[in-house]
């Protein structure tokens, strides 16, 4: 349709038939119109461009986290470091490093709060989880606490 913008695509043995924006006709074979993908040639609102952007758009939220690799690097612990970050009124995430803790005997959630008096004060630990490397060593916790 000449003068309204449209872009109109036909399929006929030996190529795709497009016919453009202003009305002429250009043939493209298959590695023309892969080479023009690449390239990026097509007119916005094309049909060769909209199937582009779909290609994209289903690459972005299509591919699984997987295929990348990708994930958050924790930075290690200073043995005497422990992070505060706020969850809330009154609620805190902290993270400990495993040397902070002692090794003798005790119960861990004591040995914990006992830790953290010195920063946070009297908190109550709601929970905590350990925190390990690849090899699967405790290098830390991470623990839920309210004040």
């Amino acid at each position: 349709m000449p003068g309204t913008g449209a872009c109109i695509a036909q399929v006929q043995p030996g190529g795709l038939h497009l016919v453009g924006i202003l009305g002429r006709d250009a043939e493209l074979n298959p590695l023309q119109t892969i080479k023009s993908y690449i390239l990026w040639t097509h007119p916005r609102g094309g049909f060769h461009y909209d199937v582009m952007v779909t290609i994209i758009l289903a690459f972005i939220f299509l591919t699984p986290r997987s295929i990348f690799k990708d994930s958050p690097n924790y930075r290690p612990l200073h043995p005497n470091d422990i992070v505060a970050t706020p969850a809330g009124p009154g609620a805190f995430v902290y993270e400990i490093g495993a040397s902070a803790l002692p090794v003798d005997g005790t119960d861990k959630q004591s040995a914990i709060k006992r830790a953290l008096e010195p920063v946070a004060g009297n908190v109550e630990i709601t929970r905590f989880d350990e925190l390990r490397d690849s090899s699967g060593r405790v290098t830390g916790y991470r623990v839920w606490a309210q004040r």
